[in-house]
């Protein structure tokens, strides 16, 4: 929202610079995002007269001037056609620099001495004119500084208006905002209502046939002349970027930044039996609107229509032959207030976007409709003269507010909520600043009108948030809490999302955060079976696009989408967790039931190398073993027990290469780990090996963590001793580890260091190295101790017929 401070000025006295007023805006809660200040940094250009102009003996197109400056009289030739003697104009001296690198010198034209220059607006950034030199006011002191002519610098503040702040897409709103903030004065501007034109009754008539408009105030200004617009107000819309069209749209225009509030003028003449319907679109109409696109119009649309057809799209943009023309005598003026919802809707349902959608959609105040529509006939009658008619016509319906509402707040609560306590006089005339008016008031309670212009103040802690506001944030003391802080115990869902969340960090995963929708269709590339309850997802209403059409059943298709990004990025060795919450739908045991399953999810996916050490060894690829073995550091990291279930039936994983997963007591798996099916990851389009685990977290909160044990360092070192077994392909680890004694003395670690296929074995076996580490706690181990215990473990191997010691 661009905001010019000599506008400001216009409803408030405001003796503040422009870095003041800026830091007071932020402060009040409407950030500046830019600020520009017309003038700023202007040296030596003055207020000049020109006592004498004559024309230059050897060019017909210059003139030779006599400038006065305030101190001295030079000559100066200028070009201008309209230069003449008596102006008072802007003068840059001998060493004044424009903008633009202009810097002024001595020079001599045509034989003439010439000691500064008269300047035109665009010379000096002030405008774009360059018609001829900038003539003041004639009773502009001679001599001061272009900073000191009133109204011809200016300040431009950019803000952000948050969208419970309507008020301030006017400059009265923001006026009155700074005004309570510097303790000043609000003007509101008065021009006088006369009425002396016909009477309204015989000209127009207004019916309102639909609940989305709630009050509709017009008026008509007879006899007025369409032409160009006052210099005032050309240059009163300048300032704010907007272009001149004509006198009455200009007005219009000014009336919509002054107040907030969107009008329309109307060629009282063109309609349709006099007559103005607000009423519901129908199916088959169009209308043109003013950016010359023909919009097909049904039931859905709130119009504005005459007698005959539709005229103007209610609260977004008028119809091209509904405005005013050169030819226009009589105007009709419209000022309403529109249902903010449906005004937004039908915006975006003809994607047409206006000033005036902007403010309705935000909603303007419902009750100033006749006030501003009093002022905007005022203004046109005095600039583009016309008789007002007697009377106006209005229409309300029963739904529109007919009186401010009533908010109460309590001192007290005041103290307790901004840890200050101002007293209940110094709480009213803070909230009198901003046109709160005290309704009743006492120590322990104040009640206050809210205005129209404020909607969002509903409750007691919306005026407490306007008090802290209007005290300015940085006023109240920060103080710490007068009480012991004790940190309650986590439940133990989030205790075991921190845990899981922290070791796959130390495991080197990196975390992501994937949109919490997704489609059918990405969950259909994970090659599940339509009987797959991940394919009972929850659907969106009015999504936004059919790539988020349904909450989530598992976490994968956002990983594999990342895995994606990050291979056509040349980033094919990835290490991705995320943690959040699965969708099922379920069939509804009552009215309030959602019938919607939640459950807290554990998804990771790991593609390409997989490498431990970054600097050495060779790099192999991800796998299902190196999977498991993350698995495995992971579990004993929460201290929970995990048994294994070779092979899944689960549709995006390897049928030869998977796994499902069980906690210590549960009958039911808590997730499945494997090799991505090649299937989904053709329809991925992912190149390098990927690896998936989905685990259920909520599952195994079913199964209590190992409690923490005390284990001393050990002191003695300890001795390993090697065993090479071969064994047929099929035979897994678990099973080489289950032949072991249960109890062998000294024996403290167990490891597989290696496994090997290829020369030297038999067709479909293997050899695994294994080492074993023997250590005693009290001393050192003797060699034939440790021997002893690792013959015990050669012979325990050697009674199974599957298992040859090489």
């Amino acid at each position: 929202m661009q905001i010019s401070l000599n506008w400001l000025k216009r409803y408030v006295d405001l003796n503040q610079n422009p870095q003041e007023i800026s830091k007071a805006l932020t402060s009040l809660g409407f950030e500046v995002e830019s600020l520009s200040v017309r003038g700023e940094g202007l040296q030596n250009v003055v207020v000049g007269e020109v006592r004498a102009c004559a024309k230059h003996p050897e060019a017909d197109r210059l003139s030779v001037c006599k400038v006065f400056d305030g101190v001295e009289e030079v000559p100066v030739v200028c070009g201008a056609p309209n230069v003449a003697a008596g102006q008072k104009v802007l003068f840059a001296r001998v060493g004044a620099e424009l903008p633009g690198g202009l810097k002024i010198k001595k020079a001599k034209l045509r034989g003439q001495e010439s000691f500064g220059m008269i300047c035109a607006e665009d010379e000096l950034g002030l405008g774009e004119s360059h018609d001829g030199i900038l003539v003041l006011d004639s009773a502009t002191p001679v001599g001061i500084s272009i900073q000191e002519v009133s109204g011809l610098c200016d300040a431009n503040f950019e803000i952000n208006v948050t969208p419970n702040r309507p008020d301030a897409l006017g400059h009265l709103g923001v006026a009155r905002e700074l005004a309570a903030r510097f303790g000043l004065a609000l003007r509101y501007p008065n021009e006088a209502l006369s009425e002396e034109g016909s009477s309204i009754q015989g000209l127009v008539s207004l019916a309102l046939d639909d609940a989305r408009c709630t009050r509709y105030v017009g008026r008509v200004v007879e006899g007025v002349t369409i032409g160009p617009s006052p210099d005032w107000l050309v240059k009163a819309l300048a300032s704010l970027g907007k272009k001149s069209i004509n006198n009455v749209v200009d007005l219009t225009n000014f009336v919509l930044l002054e107040w907030g509030q969107p009008s329309h003028a109307f060629d009282l003449d063109t309609l349709a039996g006099k007559r103005i319907v607000v009423r519901t679109g129908r199916k088959g109409e169009t209308l043109k609107t003013l950016d010359g696109v023909e919009r097909q119009l049904d039931e859905r649309d709130l119009v504005i229509a005459d007698g005959d057809k539709p005229q103007v799209l209610a609260g977004v943009m008028g119809g091209e032959a509904s405005g005013v023309s050169d030819t226009t005598k009589n105007v009709f003026l419209e000022v309403a207030y529109f249902n903010p919802r449906a005004v937004r809707a039908q915006s975006r349902r003809h994607g047409l976007s206006s000033d005036s959608s902007y403010r309705f959609e935000r909603g303007v105040d419902p009750l100033t409709t006749v006030k501003v529509c009093n002022h905007l006939a005022a203004l046109i009658a005095r600039w583009c003269g016309g008789k007002i008619a007697k009377g106006r016509v209005e229409v309300v319906a029963p739904a529109h507010p007919a009186k401010p509402r009533v908010v109460s707040l309590r001192p007290s609560r005041v103290e307790k909520l901004l840890g200050v306590s101002p007293k209940a006089e110094e709480i009213e005339k803070l909230l009198a600043g901003i046109e709160l008016k005290a309704a009743s008031k006492n120590q322990d309670n104040l009640s206050f009108e809210i205005p129209g212009f404020r909607g969002d103040l509903e409750r007691e802690a919306d005026l407490i948030e306007e008090v802290a506001r209007l005290m300015d944030y940085n006023a109240i003391p920060a103080t710490l809490p007068a009480f012991p802080l004790k940190p309650a115990a986590l439940p133990p869902g989030e205790d075991l999302a921190l845990s899981t969340r922290h070791s796959l960090r130390v495991l080197g995963l990196s975390e992501t955060i994937s949109l919490r929708f997704t489609s059918r269709k990405a969950l259909e590339k994970l090659n599940l079976a339509p009987s797959d309850t991940r394919m009972n997802c929850v659907p969106i209403r009015n999504p936004i696009s059919e790539e988020w059409e349904v909450l989530p059943t598992t976490p994968l298709p956002g990983l594999l989408q990342a895995l994606e990004r990050n291979q056509n990025t040349q980033e094919p060795n990835v290490r991705l967790f995320e943690m959040g919450r699965a969708f099922f739908k379920r069939d509804r045991t009552g009215a309030r039931d959602s019938g919607v399953r939640e459950e807290p999810v554990l998804g990771i996916a790991l593609m390409g190398e997989w490498k431990e050490c970054a600097w050495s060894g060779a790099a192999g690829n991800v796998d299902f073993y190196r999977l498991k073995g993350l698995i495995e550091n992971l579990f004993d990291r929460l201290r929970l027990d995990v048994r294994w279930q070779f092979g899944s039936k689960v549709g995006f994983l390897h049928p030869a290469e998977s796994a499902e997963l069980y906690a210590s007591g549960s009958q039911e798996p808590v997730g499945v780990l494997g090799v991505l099916h090649p299937k989904a990851q053709a329809e991925y389009g992912l190149k390098h090996p990927v690896v998936v685990v989905e685990l259920n977290l909520g599952s195994l909160l079913k199964s209590p963590p190992r409690p923490l044990q005390f284990q001393a360092y050990e002191s003695h070192s300890g001795t390993v001793r090697d065993v090479n077994v071969v064994v047929a392909e099929k035979v897994r680890h678990a099973e080489i580890l289950a032949c072991l004694p249960a109890k062998v003395p000294h024996l403290a670690e167990v490891w597989l260091n290696s496994v090997y296929r290829g020369k030297g074995l038999p067709e479909g076996h293997k050899a695994l190295h294994y080492s074993f580490l023997y250590r005693h706690p009290e001393r050192s181990l003797t060699d034939e101790e440790a021997n002893a215990s690792h013959e015990t473990i050669k012979a325990a191997l050697l009674k199974n017929q599957d298992i040859t010691i090489k």
